[in-house]
């Protein structure tokens, strides 16, 4: 993967949310439980979020943003990787939308590290702290509706 152009990152950007919100929607299609595909109907609105959000970015003001700096331990480093089955439980969802959230957060990052330039590293950067940011939040689930309610 190499990006030559800040339209190219966006483009990239945009691309890989639509095909994670086609990723979940298409989970909530073949689970058959209720609670699981309000999960992944919920998981697919971000993405879709998350798109709408990088088809907006204008590569010009792109060194107005800040990135902030939210950190990069999780605890979805220590679950092991759950295939997709329509019967998930929420735990194992949870646990799938990790691994998928660290996994576009790994990929943004790796691919910053890529490149000299200095917008389009900034733009991968911002972009990998958008999904640090979304694994934030199901991890925030995860603590309180599996590690605590159990």
């Amino acid at each position: 993967m190499s990006f030559i152009s800040l339209k190219e990152v966006v483009d990239f950007a945009v691309e890989r949310e639509e095909t994670a919100y086609q990723m979940y929607k298409r989970a909530a299609e073949l689970t058959v439980s209720p609670a699981a595909r309000k999960m992944f109907e919920e998981l697919a609105q971000e993405e879709a979020t998350h798109k709408e959000v990088f088809s907006k970015v204008d590569p010009e003001k792109i060194e107005e943003v800040n990135v902030c700096k939210i950190p990069e331990a999780t605890i979805g480093q220590y679950l092991k990787d759950v295939p997709f089955h329509p019967q998930m439980s929420y735990q194992e969802i949870l646990t799938f939308a990790l691994k998928a959230e660290e996994s576009a957060y790994q990929l943004y990052k790796a691919a910053a590290g890529m490149t000299e330039d200095p917008k389009l590293q900034k733009t991968l950067l911002t972009f990998a702290e958008v999904e640090l940011g979304h694994r934030r939040k199901i991890e925030a689930l995860y603590d309180e509706k599996v590690l605590t309610e159990g």
